[in-house]
């Protein structure tokens, strides 16, 4: 089975299997690889940055619909 590691805009990691199921969230990416290869015992395939675009704006999006 492969993994990869998910990055937040916070800055903390979550571990993912391949099937998309996530395994557990880590304070930072090097926490989360750590984990990969001592629990799984291998290196993650990838890293995939997530932004929240709508976290660091300062415009109330739900109100731009009422």
């Amino acid at each position: 089975m492969q993994y990869y590691i998910k990055e937040w805009s916070g800055h903390s990691a979550s571990l993912v299997a391949e099937d998309g199921y996530s395994l557990d969230t880590f304070e930072s990416i090097d926490d989360a690889i750590d984990a990969c290869l001592s629990g799984c015992m291998v290196y993650p395939d990838h890293v995939e940055k997530h932004d929240c675009y709508l976290a660091g704006s300062s415009i109330d999006f739900e109100s731009s619909f009422i």
